[in-house]
């Protein structure tokens, strides 16, 4: 293999996972309940931290969907078109008075850990294994704050096969120093591939792709019989009871050592930018084939602009997912393929590692996102990733930005971390709208 994981210390700051299931309950566009917060700064912040997850991708990211999931069954494997799609990142949560390390996910909203005694299954074959060949951190020990909600089961399969059951029931969570009585799971049935110290996850995203399901029997979820019970996510349960406003933001940072970002509850976090924020609505993925229960963070953009010029097919219409669990910038593929040979020497597709592998001392070109009539400059360290070392030990380099295809109405495109380390986003489901500052000029520590 000519690229090694180390790419995972420039990768993505929070996951995104996609469940694949089929919900049962109506999904219609959000509607704005709120106006616009104020972006003011809160001191409910999240500090992140990288965790490897050793297969040298984050299979719980939107990238996984370039493989067209309409054809994927439930609880198939699949795999990415790329090793450089990112990794976990993670923050402590309490549930009662234990404390754990969790991934943080925008793009699903179950918050979960795993329970003590829980049974490790093969995810191909579900044949039993070793609790440590699922590889969680600590366990979870059920105490008297718990109270299991009576004929519900949890039941979730991310894109890559992986796959969890269990049950359901409340417990006093505290999360960015904020506590709730939150709907939460514990998994007792995983086929799992951990990164040795996370224990669970906590979703962000919308209440209808939570994945509690009526009964207590996992096998009839996903039949005609199975019904989906939706219920708040731990977010929306936080400014449904007054205790934040309806948004939360992202700073991700470029720097390879130290924290990797911030998430911040109920406004933005402490970090130094100028707040002159561009708006653009949330809209439902319009690709064929996605299950539109599916709730991403998706927009339009007004073009990508290269070297000061905007690049034909690269706007309008076209979606984007901003997904920070994503390690690189998926465009179209006349427009990668542009991009990349504007870089000095250029930059060349690489078939077999799905990425355009380019020198490390490269001159990257000038790159640019219009969102709303404002362009989002992207760092030109951004535009240069370390992916590993060659055969000789020299250190190889990929683009920042990759293919996602050539079909707008079929492929998935993401503004990536590639885009989203160079500005500070803010996610209001108030008033569903993202907004972008600009940040991409701040100290790092990021040699190239």
């Amino acid at each position: 293999m000519l690229f090694s994981s180390s790419i995972l210390l420039a990768a993505s700051l929070v996951t995104s996972h996609v469940a694949a299931k089929n919900f049962q309950a109506k999904v219609s566009a959000p509607s704005a309940f709120h106006a616009a917060s104020a972006n003011s700064v809160t001191s409910n912040v999240l500090t992140l931290n990288k965790k490897a997850n050793g297969k040298g991708y984050n299979p719980r990211s939107a990238a996984w969907l370039m493989n067209k999931p309409g054809t994927i069954p439930p609880g198939h494997s699949t795999t990415l078109v790329s090793l450089f799609i990112g990794e976990e990142f993670a923050t402590t949560v309490t549930f009662g008075t234990e404390t754990f390390e969790a991934i943080v996910d925008t793009g699903s909203s179950d918050t979960w850990l795993v329970e003590s005694g829980f049974k490790c299954v093969d995810i191909t074959t579900s044949a039993p294994l070793p609790e440590s060949a699922c590889d969680f951190g600590p366990t979870y020990n059920v105490t008297h704050t718990f109270k299991q909600i009576p004929n519900e089961n949890f039941n979730i399969t991310y894109g890559d096969g992986e796959f969890l059951t269990g049950i359901v029931g409340t417990e006093e969570v505290t999360l960015a120093g904020i506590k709730v009585k939150q709907e939460v799971a514990l998994v007792n049935f995983a086929a799992w591939e951990g990164d040795g110290t996370t224990s669970g996850l906590i979703g962000l995203a919308y209440p209808n792709i939570t994945s509690a399901y009526a009964g207590t029997n996992p096998t009839l979820d996903n039949s005609p019989a199975g019904e989906q019970i939706v219920y708040n996510p731990i977010f929306t349960t936080m400014y449904k009871d007054g205790l934040i406003p309806p948004l939360f933001s992202l700073a991700i940072l470029r720097d390879i050592s130290g924290p990797s970002g911030y998430l911040a509850l109920g406004g933005v976090p402490p970090v130094s930018f100028v707040q002159d924020f561009t708006s653009t609505p949330i809209l439902i993925t319009t690709i064929v084939g996605y299950p539109k229960a599916y709730d991403f963070y998706t927009i339009n953009i007004n073009g990508v602009v290269l070297n000061g010029k905007t690049v034909k097919g690269s706007g309008g219409d076209i979606q984007y997912i901003v997904d920070s669990g994503t390690t690189l910038n998926y465009f179209p593929t006349p427009v990668a393929d542009a991009v990349n040979a504007a870089f000095v020497p250029p930059a060349v597709y690489d078939d077999d590692q799905g990425a355009y592998v380019v020198a490390c001392k490269a001159k990257a070109p000038s790159l640019g996102i219009t969102i709303s009539g404002t362009t989002f400059w992207t760092n030109p360290l951004d535009m240069i990733l370390l992916a590993g070392t060659d055969e000789n030990g020299n250190d190889v380099c990929i683009s920042g930005i990759d293919d996602g295809g050539d079909d707008p109405t079929e492929d998935v495109f993401i503004l990536g971390d590639t885009f989203q380390k160079n500005v500070v986003s803010v996610f209001d489901v108030g008033a569903v709208e993202l907004r972008f500052a600009a940040r991409e000029f701040y100290p790092s520590n990021d040699p190239y």
